[in-house]
């Protein structure tokens, strides 16, 4: 090949830099909306509600009588929008069940929202909170129950006065 034909390279548009720059901080700024998006609160978030962490002691004798407190004025509510009608026999006993897992939570320490009835069992912690998710599961989750709002309301009392 004559040195009479060899072209010096064409050089690069001055807006290339701007445009691979452009690119490396958008794949950049998608990783890190996967990462984000993807991932749980670095803090979990308590469901609202008094119950959620133990309070204060209030006597020596029983450091959890407010907390006792707190939960029979909660099974109270759930009798009464039962006896109004407000809720069915299934939504009652949906509320038992978390009324009742708020209470295990704070007492025990133990995560507890989500905990089935064989888990609570094999905890020595949660134990007594076992029976009361059995009893309550049928009325939940059967298409059809014969179970009593007041029996269950009864047994969580027994248990949240005892425990």
């Amino acid at each position: 090949m004559p040195g009479a034909e060899l072209v010096d390279p064409v050089a690069y548009a001055p807006w290339w830099p701007w445009v691979s720059l452009a690119i490396a901080v958008a794949v950049v700024a998608w990783f890190v909306w996967v990462v984000r998006s993807t991932r749980a609160p670095a803090a979990p978030t308590a469901p609202p509600g008094p119950a959620t962490a133990p309070p204060a002691p209030t006597s020596r004798r029983d450091p959890y009588a407010a907390l006792r407190g707190t939960t029979l004025a909660r099974l109270d509510e759930v009798e009464r929008r039962y006896r109004a009608r407000e809720v069915d026999t299934r939504a009652a006993n949906l509320e038992i069940r978390y009324v009742l897992r708020e209470f295990a939570t704070a007492r025990t320490g133990v995560d507890t929202s989500a905990m089935t009835a064989s888990a609570a069992r094999a905890d020595r912690r949660t134990r007594p909170l076992a029976s009361l998710l059995e009893g309550t599961s049928v009325p939940t989750f059967a298409a059809t129950s014969r179970a009593r709002v007041a029996r269950s309301l009864a047994e969580a009392r027994k248990r949240v006065r005892a425990w």
